[in-house]
């Protein structure tokens, strides 16, 4: 049975975070938000350092390479709960240490001894990032749809020539790019095939040969969040980088990632509980009428109704989480993942809206928090994972059993309906 209450390490682990988030993250967010040019907007290298020296960078490393060998997702998303209050960009520094511990720990990488090289740099260099190269031009969401063409999904190619990959193509809207160290990119090693048989993932240094940074994108909110293009020129990738076997398909790759949609979700509750807070203190102070807006019905029901909403994403938010973690005891539910990463993307929307209405005209101000919140929240509804109507398709999807159990799935959904690509992230 699911336990509400928090270990004494989520607890430190919160408060460390709110910490960071609140004397390191939330003075400069405004700021950076502001420059014109996105490439001034991302964190600086000097805060990851900082944030290295937490022991939140390094939470999901193992203990042996210096990590914290926090492997629950349920303590990601206190985290990053906490650290999104601050700024909402900054959760992609979380999402780094998750990704390259679950891949490098999970014997993907077939040369032990380079996914030990990798996990020893990523420890000791304080402003090591990871990205994930998914989206292109011509393939967003119908890489997570069940149409399995040869002619749909990635683009961007991998032909083994000798001990290498050449690879070729453009990703986009990639967050991390001219940052990251590490990107993991999906390929196509086989054109005559849907993705499903056709592509593999190999992770590619940043600096190979053929590899650069295109142009960045100008995002109307999540803006220290970096993102960019990603251009492979005839870029030359050590075939020992592939993922899995080639051709492996993007479920088998996918069951060895999880938590990157929840992590997010929780982030969305942080900036909704970041314009809660602001909301009501300024409720309480604000007078008109003789008395504090608070308390004048037509503010106070908007205030519960944020506190509401709050608590309800996060319970379920959390408790996904738990069942995630819980996976091995208990069968894993992949429309609830995906639910309630969208419902709390949905209601960190509703909270922002009712923050600005109950701050009128102060709320639009630039100088003020509140209509910042408003736009990290409305850019990460419409564009994360695919945006939010594409979570809810993909779970209608599972739901109805539209897919079929698959002979290649080692895990088949109880009634048939098959996990795809990003289910139970």
């Amino acid at each position: 049975m699911y336990d509400y209450r928090m270990t004494d390490e989520q607890k430190e682990y919160q408060k460390i975070a709110h910490e960071f988030a609140r004397d390191e993250i939330r003075p400069i967010s405004l700021e950076l938000d502001h420059k014109e040019d996105p490439l001034d907007c991302a964190y600086m290298p000097h805060l990851l350092e900082k944030l290295d020296k937490t022991g939140l960078r390094t939470m999901s490393i193992p203990k042996e390479y210096g990590g914290g060998g926090v492997d629950d997702l349920l303590t990601h998303c206190i985290v990053g709960e906490e650290i999104s209050w601050g700024d909402r960009g900054a959760t992609g520094f979380m999402l780094s240490s998750t990704k390259i511990s679950h891949i490098l720990a999970s014997e993907l990488l077939g040369d032990p001894e380079l996914a030990d090289y990798w996990m020893r740099e990523y420890v000791s260099d304080p402003t090591f990032l990871i990205g994930t190269a998914t989206t292109e031009p011509v393939s967003g969401s119908e890489n997570q749809l069940p149409y399995n063409g040869a002619d749909g999904g990635y683009q961007t190619t991998a032909v083994l020539d000798g001990d290498n990959y050449i690879v070729n193509g453009k990703k986009h809207f990639i967050s991390n790019v001219g940052w990251a160290r590490l990107m993991f990119t999906f390929v196509r090693t086989n054109p005559d095939v849907g993705v499903e048989q056709g592509a593999s993932l190999l992770m590619v240094p940043t600096d190979a040969p053929g590899v650069k940074m295109g142009k960045v994108h100008n995002k109307m909110g999540y803006r220290l969040n970096q993102n960019a293009e990603i251009i492979f020129e005839d870029a030359i990738i050590p075939a020992k980088y592939r993922l899995g076997p080639e051709n492996c398909g993007v479920s088998y790759i996918r069951r060895h990632l999880r938590g990157d949609a929840l992590i997010n979700a929780a982030g969305q509750i942080g900036v909704a509980r970041a314009a809660y807070e602001k909301s009501l203190e300024f409720a309480q102070n604000r007078l008109q009428s003789g008395r504090p807006i608070a308390h004048h019905q037509s503010v106070g029901i908007k205030l519960v109704d944020m506190y509401t909403k709050i608590q309800a994403a996060r319970a379920y938010v959390h408790y996904a989480a738990w069942r995630q973690d819980m996976r091995h005891e208990i069968p894993i539910d992949p429309p609830m993942t995906l639910t309630a990463s969208a419902f709390a993307h949905e209601i960190s929307c509703d909270v922002t809206k009712l923050a600005m209405e109950i701050h009128a005209g102060v709320g639009v101000q630039r100088e003020n928090f509140l209509e910042k919140w408003f736009r990290d929240t409305h850019n990460m509804l419409f564009s994360s994972d695919g945006g939010n109507n594409m979570k809810k398709v993909r779970a209608m999807y599972a739901i109805t059993g539209q897919w079929g159990a698959r002979s290649d799935d080692e895990n088949p959904v109880p009634g048939g309906a098959y996990v795809a690509v990003g289910d139970g992230l």
